[in-house]
């Protein structure tokens, strides 16, 4: 019942472009991982969601969410719909998002998505050639990061 509470306390300030109660809810210890981001630190993360989150109006960002049980497990679907770049790309992300909670605060975030699909989307031409490639990946992964640090 805790790890569900936290889920939705954390996507309720997510939807509301909260990063400040969002990063409360991690754990000094936090990890966090999806297909462009790998192993970030709780600096990092919290970097990241305040990035994100600081021109919610002009990127005209707009999540929901859905908490799923499946067996023993808890996990969050939510869908991101904003504008990418400087090209303003509209994006519509689902991403499937695991997270370990431990004493109230979330000490492992896991998020999943199509990186393929969501970079056509944000990027445009090159990603449909080599959006699968994995030096086309790096290359997004370490501009995206250089954005953060």
């Amino acid at each position: 019942m805790e790890k569900e509470l936290v889920l939705k306390e954390f996507y309720e300030a997510f939807t509301k472009g909260n990063s400040k109660k969002m990063n409360s809810l991690y754990d000094q210890s936090i990890i966090f991982n999806d297909p462009i981001f790998k192993d970030l630190n709780n600096k990092q993360v919290t970097n990241m969601w305040k990035s994100l989150l600081s021109n919610k109006k002009e990127s005209k960002f707009e999540v929901s969410y859905e908490i799923i049980k499946e067996n023993e497990d808890i996990f969050v679907r939510w869908t991101a719909t904003y504008l990418f770049g400087p090209k303003k790309r509209k994006v519509t992300n689902v991403v499937d998002s695991k997270m370990e909670v431990v004493n109230g605060k979330i000490v492992k975030h896991t998020d999943s998505f199509n990186f393929k699909k969501w970079a056509k989307q944000s990027i445009g031409g090159p990603a449909y050639i080599f959006g699968n490639q994995k030096w086309f990946k790096n290359k997004v992964s370490k501009a995206a990061l250089e954005k953060i640090v």
